[in-house]
C-alpha cells in the first residue's frame, strides 16, 4: 500500500471537508460549537498504530457504519467511555440516563456525523452514498480494528487511518476519532472521481 504526497493531500483534503461538515451537524445536535482538528491521513504498521492513536488494550466505545454505493467501506467512531458520558450529557442535556440510552444516543450521532460526512464527499465526487444501520460495541480498541480490517479483507501488515479528532470548548480535546476505513478500491475511486 503506497500514495504519493499528491494523494494523501487529496484525501486528507476530502476528509477535511467531509469532517468539517460532521462536526456542524454535532455542533448543532449538542447545541455548542465543536471543532475539528485537520484530519490525519498515516499508512502505519498496526503496531505503530496502537503505539500512536489508540492502545489496542484501551476499551473504547465503537460505533461501526458501512458505506455503501459506488466507495465501500466502514466509518468507525471511537470514544473512550469519559468522552461517551460527556457527548451523551451533552446530547440529553441531563447526566440521569441509563446504559441503554447512552448506547442508543451514541449510534444515533454516529448516523449523524457519517451521513454528514458522506453527503459532503459525495457531492465532490458525484457519487450517491448511503449507509447502513450503526453497529455499537464495547471493546478493546485492538480487537475492534483488526476485525474490521479481516472483514473488510484487508490483510496488509499496513493500514490506512484515516483519522478526524474534535474539540469542544476551545479546544477542549474530546476523546473522539473517526476513522474512515475503505474497501480495497473505494480510494483509487475517490481519486479517479476527482481527476487524480
Amino acid at each position: 500500500m503506497s500514495y504519493n504526497e499528491l494523494e494523501l493531500d487529496v484525501l486528507k483534503e476530502v476528509m477535511n471537508i467531509g469532517g468539517g461538515n460532521a462536526a456542524t451537524s454535532i455542533s448543532s445536535l449538542v447545541s455548542r460549537p465543536i471543532d475539528m482538528n485537520v484530519p490525519e491521513v498515516k499508512i502505519l504498521s498496526y503496531q505503530e498504530l496502537y503505539e500512536q492513536i489508540i492502545h489496542e488494550d484501551e476499551v473504547v466505545f465503537a460505533t461501526a457504519i458501512q458505506i455503501l454505493g459506488e466507495i465501500e467501506g466502514v466509518f468507525l467512531f471511537v470514544l473512550n467511555e469519559e468522552s461517551a458520558d460527556k457527548m451523551t450529557a451533552f446530547m440529553l442535556g441531563t447526566t440521569e440516563y441509563n446504559d441503554e440510552i447512552k448506547q442508543s444516543a451514541i449510534q444515533e450521532l454516529t448516523n449523524i456525523i457519517a451521513n454528514s460526512f458522506l453527503g459532503a464527499i459525495g457531492q465532490m465526487i458525484n457519487q450517491q452514498l448511503s449507509t447502513s444501520v450503526p453497529m455499537l460495541q464495547a471493546d478493546y480498541f485492538g480487537a475492534i480494528i483488526s476485525s474490521l480490517y479481516m472483514a473488510l479483507e484487508q490483510y496488509d501488515d499496513q493500514v490506512m487511518i484515516i483519522r478526524n479528532e474534535f474539540f469542544y470548548n476551545d479546544k477542549e480535546r474530546l476523546d473522539a476519532s473517526l476513522f474512515f476505513i475503505p474497501k480495497d478500491g473505494g480510494i483509487e475511486k475517490i481519486f479517479e472521481a476527482l481527476g487524480i
